[in-house]
């Protein structure tokens, strides 16, 4: 019964991903994966008062990350779309970028959120830490094979910045995401 209703899931995702695309498709990666089971709690969070004083934009780092590292096929979440996957209010976000796997057949997914201050940006991390667990509870019965994925997750927040990754080289994701 569980497997039918995240297959409805997972179908209805997909076909409303499809309608949300506008025909960019950044990554198109298949990823392999390996059996390993963790926790979410294993995410790391930390808060700085400072901006790391990286100049590279949102845009340019998860392009960045989406050519270094291996994905499924990723989808970009639009700023419309922040309530539905994150509960985070588009009005919290002055900068984005955030992808999804467009099947949802796998838990990966990233992004970089500049909040407009930083009240919103500790809202943002407490919407991503709801998001994750949220995802690591569904994907553990689900994939069992991919929870490597959760091990070395991470949500980070550093000045109004919270950045986050769940996928399969985490340590790699945070090293461009930062």
């Amino acid at each position: 019964m569980k497997k039918t209703v995240l297959t409805a899931l997972c179908a209805a995702f997909c076909l409303a991903l499809c309608g949300c695309d506008n025909g960019e498709n950044p990554s198109s990666n298949n990823n392999s994966s390996s059996s390993v089971s963790s926790n979410p709690s294993n995410s790391e969070t930390s808060s700085e008062t400072e901006n790391s004083g990286n100049t590279e934009d949102a845009k340019s780092k998860a392009e960045k990350l989406l050519s270094e590292v291996e994905f499924p096929g990723m989808v970009e979440v639009t700023a419309d779309k922040f309530a539905v996957y994150y509960g985070i209010e588009e009005a919290d976000v002055s900068e984005c970028a955030a992808y999804i796997c467009g099947s949802g057949a796998a838990p990966d997914e990233f992004g970089i959120f500049v909040a407009k201050d930083a009240e919103a940006a500790e809202r943002i991390k407490t919407a991503l830490e709801t998001r994750v667990q949220s995802q690591y509870d569904t994907f553990k019965d689900y994939t069992p094979d991919a929870m490597y994925r959760f091990d070395d997750d991470f949500i980070e927040v550093n000045g109004t910045t919270v950045i986050y990754a769940v996928c399969s080289d985490n340590e790699k994701a945070k090293e461009i995401l930062k």
